[in-house]
Parts: C-alpha cells; sequence; structure tokens
C-alpha cells in the first residue's frame, strides 16, 4: 500500500512539473571519478584505458599525497599505491595489487568520503 501511495506521488510531482532529485548512492560506481570510466573491471600490473585512469582518480582521492598522474597505464606508481590502499590496517583484505570487486568496492567507498582512508 505504501508503495502504491509513493507511486501516487511521483507520478503527482512529476504532472505537476516537478521532479525528485536523483539519490546519491556509495554504490554508484567511480563517484567523482566516473568522468574517466564508470566500468570496474579486474584491473592488474599492465592493464590500460579509461578504467585504470578511474583507478587513479580514486586513489588519488583516498590517499593522501598521492599524486599519481591519470594517464590510464597502471604501472609500478599505481601499483604501488593500489598495495598501500589494500595494506592499509582498516581494509582487511588481501594485498595483492590486482583491483578486483573487493577493492574497487572499497575505493568507491573511501574515494567518495570527506576524509582520507583510516
Amino acid at each position: 500500500m505504501r508503495k502504491l501511495a509513493a507511486l501516487g506521488t511521483t507520478a503527482l510531482l512529476v504532472g505537476l512539473g516537478f521532479t525528485t532529485a536523483p539519490v546519491a548512492s556509495a554504490a554508484q560506481p567511480g563517484g567523482v571519478c566516473s568522468n574517466h570510466s564508470t566500468e570496474q573491471p579486474m584491473l592488474e600490473y599492465g592493464d590500460r584505458g579509461p578504467a585504470v585512469m578511474a583507478l587513479q582518480c580514486e586513489l588519488n582521492r583516498t590517499i593522501r599525497w598521492s599524486n599519481l598522474e591519470v594517464d590510464g597505464i597502471f604501472g609500478q606508481k599505481t601499483y604501488d599505491k593500489v598495495i598501500e590502499f589494500q595494506g592499509k590496517d582498516c581494509m582487511n583484505i588481501d594485498v595483492d595489487g590486482i583491483v578486483g570487486p573487493i577493492t574497487w568496492n572499497l575505493l568507491n567507498r573511501w574515494s567518495n568520503a570527506a576524509r582520507y582512508i583510516c
């Protein structure tokens, strides 16, 4: 019943020319870094492309003084920052230098936070 009432209210507001604001979500891939890519594939040393640029952007927003060049190349400096991120005590994840779903999820959360990681 509540669902129908909410739908009716939304339809009424839209019909009157009002729209509801989009809801922000920590689950949105990349957040502020999604201008590079919204895809979050498995990434590792040697990979290249827009998803690596999003990774570098998120690492820069997450690790204080990271200063990675956002060039889309998963080289040694990017690898080192991934290892640093994964190795933080508060992450409690495998430190393997590979950016998979768990690392992406944590990066998304921390890069959209108002502070640097733990």
